[in-house]
């Protein structure tokens, strides 16, 4: 669907169910195109991170040692 900006700022009250029913609305100036509405999406969810921690390999060496012998090394 395409409007005006002079159309967009008539109707913007009726925008909301414009857009539940069109994907997309050009909005138009001097008749070339200026921008996209679209309607929000839904946030993605982020993993939760006890589950991301439970994936990870136990290390079978422990950190301090791993870090003691790096500099031991230099």
């Amino acid at each position: 669907m395409e409007m005006s900006i002079r159309e967009m700022r008539q109707q913007l009250t009726q925008l909301q169910g414009v857009l539940e029913k069109t994907p997309e609305i050009i909005i138009t100036r001097h008749g070339k195109p200026l921008a996209r509405l679209v309607p929000m999406t839904k946030p993605r969810q982020r993993p939760d991170h006890a589950k991301l921690r439970a994936l990870q390999p136990r290390l079978r060496i422990a950190s301090e040692t791993l870090i003691r012998a790096d500099r031991d090394e230099r």
